[in-house]
């Protein structure tokens, strides 16, 4: 693959929110969370782990959401308990990512949360290019006592979101506009100087 067609791939990059059968196969996963470990990684602390969420395994994360849920709010709407069900069945297979921040006088937290916040991107480009659809999907509430058992979540531990990974059911997709640079970028080279 040329370095354009790479640039292409990673420019035309959309999340697919209608995933289905099939999922990848335990290989395929397995490279899917190799790419996840490349991501910059200062003191290489690994301060991540990977929970992958398949098949019936879905029906225990459903639960776990809504015990969330509940346990954050102490009751909730059965039409709200039914939505964070089917945030389990979106699609065939999530792979969760769990912050795991290591003690390190010299790299503080927040920056071991930006790297494990990375693997979650390296992932969804890793699915892509093995031909799976995938999108980061998160939830508004701490993990609750279930999803704490399930994922074995220890003292510190976080979860930052998960991967919805499966076969795209339609690949038609809107084009995304062009970021618009004036907004969002400043070059800082000593000849020119933006203030706002």
């Amino acid at each position: 693959m040329s370095a354009s067609e790479i640039y292409s791939f990673l420019a035309q990059r959309r999340s697919s929110s209608v995933l289905v059968e099939p999922r990848p196969d335990r290989d395929t996963v397995e490279k899917i969370l190799q790419v996840g470990g490349t991501v910059p990684d200062h003191g290489s602390l690994k301060p991540y782990r990977f929970v992958v969420v398949e098949g019936e395994g879905r029906e225990t994360f459903a639960d776990a959401l809504v015990n969330a849920g509940l346990e954050a709010k102490g009751s909730l709407e059965e039409k709200k308990q039914a939505k964070l069900k089917s945030k389990a069945y979106a699609a065939p297979m999530q792979i969760v990512i769990i912050f795991s921040p290591k003690e390190n006088e010299k790299i503080p937290e927040w920056e071991q949360m930006a790297s494990a916040s990375c693997t979650g991107y390296a992932m969804v480009l890793a699915a892509n290019a093995l031909g799976f659809g995938a999108v980061w999907k998160s939830f508004a509430f701490d993990p609750g006592s279930l999803m704490t058992r399930t994922f074995q979540l220890q003292a510190r531990e976080r979860v930052l979101g998960w991967v919805n990974i499966g076969t795209e059911k339609e690949r038609e997709r809107s084009s995304r506009s062009p970021l618009d640079l004036k907004k969002f970028a400043l070059y800082v080279d000593g000849k020119e100087c933006a203030d706002g």
